[in-house]
C-alpha cells in the first residue's frame, strides 16, 4: 500500500486516469442511457453553438458587406440557423434531464451500497479507531457528488476538445497567428494544480473539525443528552469545544486562503485579461492594413476572428481546467478507492470449515486494541459447554464486554486462540460462526421500523406472528406492546412517523431480549441486557432465559450477582484476568473476592430462596 501510494505520487497523471475511469465505470453501469443522451448532449452544443455563435454572426455581416441579398432573406436564414438548433437542444436537454434524474439516483444508491457492504466487513476495532474513522468520514462523504463531477467533467472535456477542433480550424485558415493569442491563457493553468492540491488539504482538514462541530449539534438537537443538557454543565463544555472546533476551521481559513488567492489570480485571471486585447488589436490591424503573411480580413473575418480567439482561448483553458478538475476530484475519489479497498483483518471464509455445535474454549488468550501497548484481557482460560451456562462478573473495565466480542469474533485474539470443538475459530466460516449465536448487548438500538422486524430482524414473513407474540411474551413486553396502536406492526421512533412510538429504556432492553428468544440459536449471549430493568423484572427475565435456554449454551454478565447465582460456572473477571471460577457455592466457599463482593450486594437483598435473589 505504501510502495502504491509513492508511486502515485510520482506518477500523478496516472491515478488521476484511473480515479477518472473509476467513476466512468460506476456511471456508465448504473446509468448507461443518462450517460449515453448526456454525451451526445455535449458534443450537440458545441456545434448548434457554433453554428449560432460564429457562423451565423459571419453570415449576416458578410451578407450586408457584399450586398445583393436582401434583408428579408437575411434574417431567414438566420432565424432558421438559430431556430432549429435552439428547437433540437431543448428537446434533447428534457431527455438529459428526466434520463440523469433516474440515473443519478441508481448512482446514489449503488454507491452507497458499496459504503454500507464495506462498512459491514470491516471490523469493529476500526470504528475504535479515530483514524480510520476520520477516513471513513473522508471517504463516504460527497463521493456521489464527486463521482458526478467527474462524469460531467469528461464529457465536457470531450465538448471543449470538439470546441478546439471548430474553432482552431477557423483561425488556422484565416492566419494561424490568431490561435497564439488564444494559447496564452494556458501559461496561467498551470497554477491549477498546486490550487487544487492545496484546496484538498483545506478540505481535509476543516472534514475533521466539522465533524466534532456537526457532533456538538447532534447533542444540543438530540432527545438523548437533553436531560443531561439541563442538569449538568455539559452545555458550557460542549461550547467550548464547538469554539474550539470552529476556531480551528477558520484558522484552517486563514492558513490556506492567501495561498489560495494568490494561486486563483495567477492561475486564472492575468493571462485571460493579456489574451483578448492582443487579439482584437492584431485583428484590426489585420483588417485596416493587413499582414504580409495573411490575407486581408474583411468586418465579417474580423468578427469571427475576435470571437473565435476567445472562445478557443476558453477551449484550451476549459481543457487544462477539466484536467486539474479531475485531479481534484480525483483525489477524494482516491479516498473512496482507498476505503473500499482496505482489505478486512476479519473476512467472510467461504471456504472454510462449517462449524458445528460443541463446546467452546478460551486457550491462553490475551488480547490488546490496535495501537496499544496495554493488554485489556490476559491469559484467559475457559469453556462453554453446548449445554452450558456460564457468567462473567467483575467491576467496570475487568474486560467482560471484550471476552464477549472475542467470543463472537469482532475482533481477533491478540494472543491464544478460541475453539469450538478443537477447531480455531478463525478456520471457520465466520458468517455461519456468528449465526450460532443470540445476542443482546447492554447499548442495544432500536430501529425505526415496525416492533415486528425489531424482533425478526429481517422482513416480516407469513408464519412470523406466533412467534412473534411468544418472544414478546417472554421477553415480558407483549402487553405494553399491545397498547401501542397498532400493536406490533407499530413502528418506533418518530423518525419518519408522527405516530411512531418511543419506549422507555427498559421497554426496549425486553424488545432486544425478544429478538434472542426468536432466533432461537444453539447459544445465547447476553451482555447486561437487564441493566434497565427492575429487580422483579430481571428476575422473571432470567427465569425465562433459563427456561428457553435448556440444552443450548449461555453466556451471561450481569453487574447483579443475584443473576450469577443460577449458572453451572461464574468466572470472576478483574484487570482483564481470570481471578476466580467454579459454582456460586464454590465461590462463596471460598470467601474470596467474588463472595466478598455478593455479600455487599447482598446487604441489600431483602429475599434470598431456592437460589434466587430479589433486591427491593
Amino acid at each position: 500500500m505504501k510502495k502504491e501510494k509513492e508511486k502515485n505520487r510520482k506518477a500523478p497523471f496516472i491515478t488521476v486516469i484511473k480515479d477518472t475511469l473509476f467513476a466512468l465505470k460506476l456511471s456508465f453501469k448504473y446509468a448507461p442511457f443518462a450517460c449515453i443522451v448526456m454525451l451526445l448532449s455535449y458534443l450537440l452544443d458545441s456545434v448548434m453553438y457554433f453554428i449560432t455563435g460564429t457562423y451565423a454572426l459571419k453570415y449576416i455581416i458578410d451578407s450586408f458587406e457584399q450586398g445583393g441579398i436582401s434583408l428579408e432573406n437575411v434574417a431567414k436564414t438566420v432565424l432558421l440557423m438559430v431556430l432549429i438548433p435552439t428547437i433540437i437542444q431543448l428537446v434533447v436537454d428534457t431527455i438529459v434531464d428526466f434520463a440523469w434524474n433516474v440515473g443519478s439516483i441508481k448512482i446514489e444508491v449503488a454507491i452507497n451500497k458499496m459504503v454500507f457492504e464495506k462498512n459491514t466487513q470491516v471490523e469493529l476495532s476500526c470504528f475504535e479507531n479515530p483514524d480510520f474513522y476520520d477516513k471513513y468520514v473522508k471517504a463516504s462523504a460527497d463521493i456521489t457528488t464527486n463521482v458526478f463531477s467527474i462524469t460531467y467533467t469528461v464529457f465536457f472535456f470531450f465538448y471543449t476538445i470538439l470546441n478546439t477542433c471548430l474553432y482552431g480550424s477557423v483561425l488556422f485558415t484565416l492566419d494561424p497567428v490568431f490561435i497564439i493569442f488564444a494559447i496564452i491563457p494556458l501559461f496561467g493553468s498551470f497554477f491549477k494544480k498546486k490550487s487544487n492540491e492545496l484546496w484538498h488539504k483545506h478540505l481535509t482538514e476543516d472534514k475533521v473539525l466539522h465533524r466534532r462541530c456537526q457532533y456538538t449539534q447532534r447533542v444540543f438537537y438530540s432527545n438523548e443528552y437533553a436531560k443531561e443538557m439541563r442538569l449538568t454543565n455539559a452545555k458550557s463544555f460542549m461550547l467550548k469545544r464547538y469554539d474550539e472546533a470552529s476556531d480551528g476551521r477558520m484558522n484552517v481559513v486563514k492558513k490556506y486562503g492567501k495561498k489560495e488567492m494568490l494561486l486563483d489570480i495567477l492561475g486564472n485571471k492575468i493571462s485571460s485579461i493579456l489574451a483578448n486585447p492582443l487579439a482584437i488589436a492584431y485583428a484590426v490591424f489585420s483588417a485596416l492594413v493587413g499582414v504580409p503573411w495573411g490575407a486581408p480580413l474583411g468586418l465579417g473575418g474580423c468578427a469571427i476572428v475576435i470571437n473565435s480567439v476567445s472562445e478557443l482561448s476558453n477551449s484550451f483553458i476549459q481543457i487544462t481546467n477539466q484536467y486539474y478538475r479531475l485531479h481534484e476530484k480525483s483525489l477524494f475519489v482516491e479516498d473512496f478507492r482507498e476505503f473500499i479497498g482496505y482489505e478486512p483483518q476479519i473476512k467472510e471464509n467461504p471456504d472454510g470449515i462449517v462449524p458445528q455445535v460443541g463446546t467452546i474454549k478460551f486457550e491462553n488468550v490475551s488480547f490488546k486494541y490496535f495501537g496499544s501497548e496495554e493488554y485489556v484481557l490476559k491469559n484467559i482460560n475457559l469453556e462453554l459447554k453446548s449445554n452450558e451456562k456460564i457468567a462473567l462478573v467483575g467491576h467496570n473495565g475487568a474486560g467482560k464486554s471484550t471476552l464477549v466480542k472475542l467470543l463472537l469474533r469482532l475482533y481477533d485474539v491478540t494472543e491464544g486462540r478460541i475453539t469450538l470443538n478443537g477447531v480455531d475459530i478463525r478456520e471457520l466460516r465466520t458468517k455461519e460462526y456468528r449465526n450460532l449465536f443470540s445476542v443482546v448487548f447492554q447499548d442495544f438500538k432500536q430501529i425505526a421500523l415496525p416492533v415486528s422486524e425489531n424482533v425478526l430482524m429481517r422482513p416480516f414473513e407469513e408464519g412470523d406472528e406466533e412467534k412473534i407474540i411468544e418472544a414478546l411474551k417472554l421477553s415480558g413486553v407483549y402487553n405494553r406492546i399491545m397498547e401501542l396502536k397498532d400493536g406490533y406492526n407499530t413502528v418506533l421512533t418518530k423518525e419518519f412517523s408522527e405516530d411512531g412510538a418511543v419506549l422507555s429504556v427498559g421497554e426496549g432492553q425486553k424488545l432486544a431480549i425478544a429478538h434472542a428468544f426468536l432466533k432461537n440459536s444453539p447459544y445465547i449471549v447476553l451482555d447486561e441486557p437487564t441493566s434497565a430493568l427492575d429487580p422483579v423484572a430481571e428476575s422473571q427475565m432470567y427465569n425465562n432465559m433459563m427456561s428457553i435456554g435448556q440444552g443450548k449454551g449461555m453466556v451471561f454478565i450481569s453487574h447483579r450477582l443475584s443473576s450469577a447465582v443460577s449458572a453451572d460456572k461464574i468466572y470472576m473477571l478483574d484487570g482483564g484476568e481470570v481471578i476466580e471460577s467454579g459454582s456460586h457455592l464454590e465461590l462463596m466457599a471460598r470467601c474470596g473476592k467474588y463472595a466478598d463482593m455478593f455479600n455487599k450486594q447482598a446487604q441489600n437483598y431483602v429475599d434470598i430462596e431456592g437460589g434466587d435473589v430479589d433486591e427491593e
